[in-house]
């Protein structure tokens, strides 16, 4: 019973879906903060957690997920260039990192502004993270090596260190952080107004209501005409008639339309999250609708584009699905094969993390990632993965 107050409390005070982490992964954070905190059971972990802010905040660190690294995502980086250029009159341009993690959206924001020749003057970040601990790696602007993941940065913004680097101080300058919880109401200051958001893979881990308060308090304060970047599986113009895509940009930009803000809470809540499974679940493409009064084109399948070696077609025709269902899972790890096999390691990288957001227990996923990080340089994220898939073929072992 106490194990299940202190999942209500996170419940009730950051929004945490529990579902969404997965039965080995609360498992972990409960044992990592009754360590943490001194104490031997849930019972004990529960009363510090509602009588002590400090203790509260110390099980918070256990329970979110901070993985980030920069130029994630990277063609929505180049959405926001674009619409930099073409909105010259938000200067300065105001940008809001929620969450930040450990600053790398937030840094990697600024870099992409000045590359594309916007003065770092007219460059202003806001990065807000629930956790402590990420937003003092943050402000710290110093990783390791991995948190670019292959990718080659100009080198005028990195200061070599040993295992890592800093980011340069011309770059720092134009971001700051600050610790905020996302459902809180006094979370922004009411003169705050950003023209980007990120708000990238936060509510895959919210239930529908905290969905909902964070969206709504997301869109009072992007300006009208701003953008609002979202993360995979994070399809927001379903929650609201104000976010419409951007026009010519990636499946998950989205422009905020100048009415004022609908009562997003009165909506249907769309679950982004599939539910937890036991097994390896089988997900089903949604199937196209036919068009009226017309008869359906039958094209090839990205399966059996892939099937035929045609990897450039497979390709395309995997993110043509993806646009329209980013939950895809079966697309998304063919998308993750057909990058590999086109020799796009990042790529592929990408693919095969997104399905694993999307399904925390799909083992061929994260087996593909090992060699991909390995090859990569990042030894701690193989072996990580590699712990994980062991954990969860034992589990699978003891409930066939």
């Amino acid at each position: 019973m106490s194990r299940q107050s202190l999942l209500d409390l996170l419940h009730q005070r950051i929004g945490l879906d529990a579902a969404s982490l997965g039965e080995r992964v609360l498992d972990d954070a409960f044992a990592e903060s009754r360590a943490m905190l001194g104490v031997a059971d849930d019972e004990a972990l529960y009363g510090k957690a509602l009588t002590q802010p400090q203790a509260f905040a110390e099980i918070v660190e256990r329970f979110v997920v901070p993985e980030s690294w920069f130029f994630r995502a990277g063609d929505q980086y180049a959405d926001l260039v674009r619409y930099a250029s073409e909105r010259r009159e938000r200067r300065p341009l105001r940008l809001l990192s929620l969450p930040c993690a450990s600053g790398e959206e937030a840094y990697s924001a600024v870099i992409a502004l000045i590359e594309s020749g916007i003065p770092a003057g007219d460059v202003d970040v806001l990065g807000i993270d629930v956790s402590q601990l990420a937003i003092e790696r943050a402000r710290a602007g110093a990783y390791r090596n991995n948190a670019l993941r292959g990718q080659q940065m100009p080198d005028i913004w990195l200061h070599p260190r040993v295992g890592g680097f800093t980011i340069d101080e011309g770059i720092r300058q134009r971001a700051r952080f600050r610790v905020g919880n996302a459902l809180d109401p006094a979370l922004f200051d009411p003169s705050e107004q950003f023209d980007v958001v990120f708000c990238r893979n936060l509510l895959i881990y919210l239930h529908p209501l905290a969905r909902a308060k964070l969206l709504k308090s997301l869109l009072a304060a992007l300006a009208p005409g701003g953008l609002l970047l979202a993360g995979q599986a994070e399809t927001l113009n379903a929650f609201s008639d104000q976010l419409q895509p951007y026009q010519g940009g990636c499946p998950l930009s989205y422009i905020r339309e100048s009415a004022p803000a609908p009562e997003i809470a009165n909506k249907t809540p769309v679950t982004m999250w599939p539910p937890m499974s036991q097994s390896m679940p089988t997900v089903k493409s949604p199937p196209a609708a036919a068009e009226k009064n017309s008869a359906p084109v039958a094209e090839p399948s990205p399966q059996a584009l892939a099937d035929a070696g045609r990897l450039e077609e497979a390709r395309t025709a995997c993110e043509r699905q993806l646009a329209r269902h980013p939950e895809d899972i079966e697309t998304l790890f063919l998308l993750g094969l057909i990058q590999s096999a086109r020799g796009d390691l990042a790529a592929a990288d990408e693919a095969f993390s997104r399905v694993c957001y999307l399904d925390r227990n799909h083992i061929p996923a994260m087996e593909r990632r090992i060699p991909l990080a390995e090859r990569q340089g990042r030894a701690e994220l193989a072996e990580d993965l590699r712990r994980r898939c062991q954990r969860l073929r034992k589990r699978l072992e003891k409930s066939s």
